[in-house]
């Protein structure tokens, strides 16, 4: 062999001798979706947040996997399922379903919060807010392109409700209502503390918290008044959804429902010492009063065709439309374990 072959023989040795140390290291590299990997679970603040309580303190691993929880401002959860920054994410039902139809990568576990609304305000000799009570009146709203915003508006346009936007004064004689859309609970309370808006819709536990610190003596359960407009008890509020690779993992699932049944027994058990633990473990300005609890309507369990089938009577309700006005036929979306 002649040096210059020789040189071609050592050389090509040498690239083989790299690229299978390169092929061994790529092997070795953690997949955050191989057991053993690490996995980010993400929820809004509020009930959903709720949802995942116990498995924060009780659950850092799940079926080997290595898990982190982290609570974000409800305006920032959208992006953690459209950015596939959480491999379990708990959003709004429509958000969710809609991001897998617009292929998203994820499926529809549970519905992890079922219905959780309330209209809080102050009516003469207090009790339940009748829809007399609102007409020629201003709402705040939280959550315009969420389930809040979508089941206050068909709820109202099903019960003969008018609704105006929030800088035209609302003409009681045409049973109409202004409304104010908002961002959360944060942002509805000193609009009704102040006198801005007569009435507010919000969920537990901040439709509690606002009737003890603002003096209300009245609210509209959102959830009767569904029910008396559609005859469905309630409707999925929050769902629980997981990236594809982990849906097809039938040990992790196991395991995630198992964990999330025993968190939301703690929690509905233990109703005082849910706010110091929220406190201390899921974010710093948590706030559930021991009676919002029950009203928090935590589900969590598994899918079974029955509850399949409330989804899509959901959505098809509530969005039968995509933004740009054209028909979404729900049952097509493949968005279910």
């Amino acid at each position: 062999m002649n040096g210059i072959m020789k040189k071609v023989f050592v050389f090509a040795v040498v690239a083989a001798m790299i690229a299978a140390l390169a092929v061994g290291l790529a092997a070795c590299e953690p997949d955050e979706t191989a057991k053993g990997g690490a996995l980010r679970v993400a929820a809004p603040e509020g009930t959903p947040a709720l949802a995942i309580a116990r498995l924060v303190t009780d659950n850092k691993t799940i079926a080997d996997y290595s898990m982190t929880y982290e609570v974000v401002a409800a305006s920032n959860i959208a992006v953690e399922m459209s950015a596939e920054k959480a491999d379990v994410v708990i959003m709004p039902v429509n958000a969710g379903a809609n991001l897998i139809r617009q292929g998203a990568k994820y499926k529809l576990a549970c519905v992890a919060v079922d219905g959780s609304l309330f209209m809080v305000g102050n009516v003469e000799g207090g009790g339940a807010i009748e829809l007399d009570d609102i007409v020629g009146k201003k709402v705040a709203c939280i959550g315009q392109t969420g389930v809040p915003g979508l089941v206050f508006r068909y709820v109202m346009t099903n019960s003969g409700i008018t609704l105006v936007d929030e800088n035209t004064e609302p003409d009681a004689s045409k049973n109409e209502v202004s409304v104010q859309y908002v961002a959360d609970g944060a942002a509805a309370r000193p609009l009704l503390a102040s006198g801005a808006v007569d009435f507010a819709v919000v969920g537990e536990p901040a439709a509690t918290a606002f009737k003890t610190a603002l003096s209300l003596n009245a609210e509209m359960d959102m959830q009767a008044m569904w029910q008396s407009v559609t005859s469905k008890e309630t409707y999925p509020q929050a769902g629980l959804f997981v990236k594809n690779t982990l849906a097809a993992d039938g040990e992790f699932m196991n395991q995630l429902f198992a964990a999330l049944a025993a968190s939301k027994k703690w929690v509905n058990e233990n109703p005082a010492e849910v706010t110091a633990f929220a406190q201390e473990n899921l974010y710093a300005s948590a706030t559930f009063p021991a009676p919002s609890i029950a009203r928090c309507a935590l589900d969590a369990t598994v899918l079974d065709e029955a509850k399949k089938a409330r989804v899509l009577e959901f959505l098809s309700a509530v969005m039968p439309k995509d933004s740009g006005g054209a028909a979404i036929d729900w049952t097509a979306v493949d968005m279910f374990l």
